[in-house]
């Protein structure tokens, strides 16, 4: 499912009144699971809790045991009221015990002392064994209660999304031009690599004031080797485009770039240009 329809969906599971299933997210590293669900979350105006279930134990989530008028009760931090979204993190990486306290809180059956109230919707999030991080394999009761879903990036889709947060021009045009290269088909077993967050990452690394040897190498350090080639010698073509506020102020005759890439580069910085200034710019375009 890629990342637009996913977040139209939540919103609709998450307008719901009461919760009807849970649902587990699994998608490559940096493609923004997390992200997306608490902004369907704030799409429907619902608070969200998130438990990175790796830092976890079993006692985190059920709560330290105290005695009140006799009996055993649990001092949890699981959410007793109201509505929202209740996100359990990267649940693929978590230890065997902690998966299976996961799973009482999803069973959710009848006078168990690990459940949520039904208003609150809860999400599961984890990568894939094929994605070489740590992975602890779902227990097959656990699969058979929940919503499972593939989540993929779309490169365009997160060329929008890019370019409303005000990731650099040259990053999302980069993307454009070249598509494939927002993820990697394979995640290496070391070493950087390209996906959505790495490259939101990159996008910061192209304000700080370094010479060209550094943003290289720290380019590479977050993209990894391969496509920060591509990406250098992208930047070497795209910042020798005019300059925008010059084209803005006579945009009838100023030079249009022969390239396809340098054209992609200018329509992407006009775009974030005009978007944050007011200005227009359809006449050059």
């Amino acid at each position: 499912m890629d990342t637009n329809t996913l977040q139209t969906t939540l919103k609709a599971l998450f307008g719901q009144g009461e919760r009807t299933t849970a649902v587990m997210l699994s998608g490559p590293p940096g493609i923004g699971k997390t992200a997306i669900v608490a902004q369907a979350a704030a799409a429907v105006k619902k608070p969200v809790v998130t438990i990175a279930l790796p830092t976890c134990e079993a006692v985190d989530l059920r709560g330290m045991p105290t005695v009140v008028n006799g009996q055993t009760r649990w001092a949890s931090p699981l959410p007793r009221e109201g509505e929202g979204v209740l996100i359990l993190d990267e649940v693929s990486s978590a230890a065997p015990d902690v998966q299976v306290a996961a799973h009482h809180l999803v069973w959710a059956e009848a006078g168990s002392d690990m459940s949520v109230p039904p208003g609150w919707q809860i999400v599961l999030t984890g990568n894939r064994a094929s994605d070489k991080t740590l992975y602890r394999p779902l227990s097959g009761p656990l699969r058979n209660r929940l919503l499972l879903l593939n989540v993929e990036a779309q490169p365009l889709q997160w060329a929008d999304w890019a370019a409303r947060a005000g990731v650099h021009p040259y990053v999302t045009a980069f993307i454009r031009w070249l598509p494939g290269a927002l993820t990697v088909k394979e995640t290496p077993a070391e070493g950087a690599f390209p996906s959505p967050r790495s490259w939101t990452r990159a996008s910061n690394i192209l304000s700080l004031s370094v010479g060209l040897a550094v943003e290289r190498e720290l380019l590479q350090g977050v993209v990894g080797e391969a496509a920060t080639v591509n990406f250098c010698s992208y930047l070497e073509m795209a910042r020798t485009l005019p300059d925008i506020q010059d084209i803005l102020k006579n945009p009838g005759k100023a030079k249009v770039p022969k390239e396809p890439s340098l054209c992609y580069a200018l329509t992407c910085s006009l775009a974030q240009y005009t978007r944050m200034q007011g200005a227009g710019a359809m006449e050059y375009i």
